[in-house]
């Protein structure tokens, strides 16, 4: 099963938010931000979140929004698929700390593919690529059962 979403710019308690499934592509600014997710469940266990596009300060809220939900589904092992972005904040940053930390609450465990370099920059410039477990991908996810949250690349 997979879902497509795509968000305008905004923060997602400003409108009715989109709900599983829907897609919604509206312009909110001249030069619109447009983040796109994909979510399945590739294997029993798993819940794979792809995204796609610019994350930065008005896009992480939809971000922070679509990881918060992952992290609350009954899958043990939560993958974030950042290979597709084109443009990581800080913001987005703030909104993978958030989501590890809700993943952890919840028992689950929490993989970043992290293949753009735009990604693995701000990770490693701030020195929190200890914090992430980081892979290059879905395979690699799939296969990883290290326990503990920070791996390297």
């Amino acid at each position: 099963m997979s879902t497509h979403f795509a968000y305008p710019a905004g923060r997602p308690g400003d409108r009715d938010g989109p709900k599983h499934g829907e897609c919604v592509a509206v312009s909110a600014a001249p030069r619109a931000r447009i983040i796109q997710f994909s979510v399945s469940h590739p294997r029993c266990d798993v819940t794979l979140v792809v995204v796609a596009g610019e994350v930065d300060l008005c896009t992480a809220p939809w971000l922070r929004d679509k990881l918060l939900r992952a992290c609350g589904f009954q899958e043990s092992i939560v993958v974030v698929d950042l290979s597709p972005v084109t443009f990581f904040a800080a913001a987005g940053l703030t909104t993978l700390i958030e989501a590890q930390a809700a993943a952890e609450k919840a028992d689950h465990r929490m993989v970043l593919i992290t293949t753009a370099r735009c990604v693995d920059r701000v990770i490693d410039i701030t020195g929190l690529s200890t914090t992430f477990r980081r892979v290059g991908s879905l395979a690699a996810a799939l296969a990883d059962t290290t326990p503990g949250c920070a791996a390297p690349v």
